[in-house]
């Protein structure tokens, strides 16, 4: 009986381990391959990591090639209002948000003539893309590489309209960002 009782609870652990990762939703071929791709960007020298107040974020950027003939001078705080141009793709390039996309993956302008701008408080975004607008200056373009945990976390983003996963949970996000303008400064 005791040997009985020890094979079936070895059994029933084996089943739930095998079984807890789909049980809780979580596509791990998805995740490790987020993983792979987050610490591929964090191993090349040509990105650097956005530091906060607090310590290093876990954010990378590059910056690419300003279109603006202007640069600012002012950061946007995290209360700012702003107006961006920008994508946002997963790590394999598949685009969930081409909104005002006007760059591809290289940061090359891909029309002639953009969208209008998306105007948003900087505290309304995801903290990695909080941190990333404010380390720029208006007419920057960064090339932005946001982990899960500073994106949409472990369990993604699902629209409340309509049910439907709109951001993957795990997801690794890349997003091109232009800085177009600082709307709203607090004093």
């Amino acid at each position: 009986m005791k040997h009985l009782l020890y094979l079936l609870s070895t059994v029933l652990l084996f089943f739930y381990a095998a079984c807890s990762d789909s049980d809780n939703g979580i596509d791990m071929a998805w995740k490790n391959a987020n993983d792979k791709a987050y610490q591929e960007i964090v191993d090349k020298p040509d990105y650097k990591e956005i530091k906060t107040k607090s310590g290093p974020s876990g954010v990378y950027y590059k910056p690419l090639d300003s279109i603006s003939q202007m640069k600012g001078i002012e950061h946007p705080l995290h209360t700012s209002k702003v107006k961006v141009l920008y994508y946002g793709a997963y790590y394999d390039g598949t685009v969930f948000d081409a909104g005002s996309r006007i760059y591809n993956d290289k940061g090359e302008l891909t029309e002639q003539t953009p969208p209008a701008p998306k105007s948003f408080l900087t505290s309304g975004t995801i903290r990695g893309f909080s941190f990333a607008l404010q380390n720029m200056v208006v007419g920057d373009v960064w090339d932005i590489w946001i982990p899960y945990w500073l994106g949409y976390g472990e369990t993604g983003y699902i629209n409340p309209s309509t049910g439907q996963v709109q951001i993957k949970a795990y997801s690794v996000l890349h997003f091109v960002v232009e800085l177009v303008e600082i709307t709203q400064y607090p004093q």
